[in-house]
């Protein structure tokens, strides 16, 4: 039988990787119904630095530049990643994370000096307001406060990248490594020091051990590597269109393993976020891919 050359096809490849962090939000789901977000988060974030220690240069003069990005990428994003996704549904929270690239846009353009047509800046807000304005309009309390969570944390995600913009001499294993090394131990912290923290050990089950280890090894290890391979051998114009693919995938794993579902002004209010980062994405032929963790 044949090998699938899966860097040599990119719709191929970038189907793979759409699929897998669509799947990713699922799993996360699934383990942060028995755990604490600050307790995921710390073990995500320990195995993490496990796995990529042996393959790391670690140096104590890397710990100054990057422990304000590990500080917004751990805490404000994937700790706030967390807390949102054990509340909205899961596709909604993967439309929310397409928001990503046009915040880090939206922040070059205010802080960096970057261009940004009148066009593009439409379809940020467009996207922006189809993410948020159906749940927040006619979405209950906690819904509300869980997607505004996650548009929070996705905005820090656009910050983190701002940041790493700075750091090019390093590669994205350390980037990631450092991340993992700091953040771990501050989210275990803060578990402990909860007055309602609930018993470790019964919070590590069949479950909870699966859906970390996905996350670990699929989406943070095995995706990204498969992504910058595609970026490195076609461009990030040829596959920035595929990423719209997430919440399909999000939605269709959703549906099949946790029964959740769209009301018809949050289905209506996605499209519109899709149709925003589509033209946004057409508007940008020379898309610049950060070296971060990615949103998921």
């Amino acid at each position: 039988m044949r090998d699938i050359d899966w860097l040599g096809k990119p719709a191929l490849g970038a189907t793979l990787v759409a699929s897998i962090w669509g799947f990713n939000i699922v799993v996360m789901k699934i383990a942060l119904n028995d755990m604490d977000p600050l307790l995921f988060t710390t073990a995500r974030f320990a195995v993490l630095a496990m796995v990529l220690l042996p393959f790391v240069n670690i140096s104590r003069q890397q710990i100054r530049p990057l422990l304000p990005i590990a500080l917004v990428m751990g805490l404000g994003h994937f700790y706030l990643l967390a807390v949102g996704i054990s509340i909205v549904p899961g596709v909604i929270a993967s439309v929310c994370f397409l928001l990503g690239a046009p915040f880090s846009a939206l922040l070059s353009f205010l802080f960096l000096s970057e261009r940004l047509t009148r066009l593009q800046s439409a379809a940020i807000i467009a996207a922006t307001l189809g993410a948020m304005l159906p749940t927040l309009l006619m979405g209950q309390s906690e819904l509300q406060w869980g997607i505004l969570i996650v548009v929070l944390s996705t905005f820090m995600w656009a910050v983190g990248n701002i940041q790493i913009r700075n750091l090019k001499e390093l590669p994205v294993l350390s980037i990631q490594f450092w991340i993992a090394i700091i953040t771990a131990p501050l989210c275990f912290a803060a578990f402990l020091l909860q007055p309602d923290a609930a018993p470790i050990l019964p919070q590590f089950n069949t479950k909870t051990l699966l859906s970390l280890a996905y996350v670990v090894f699929s989406s943070s290890i095995l995706s990204y590597s498969l992504w910058y391979g595609l970026i490195h051998r076609h461009g990030l114009s040829r596959l920035a269109g595929f990423v719209l693919l997430q919440p399909i995938f999000t939605f269709s794993f959703g549906y099949l393993l946790l029964g959740e579902s769209l009301t018809l002004w949050q289905l209506v209010g996605s499209s519109i976020t899709l149709s925003g980062i589509y033209i946004y994405n057409q508007q940008n032929p020379q898309i610049k891919q950060q070296p971060s963790d990615g949103v998921v």
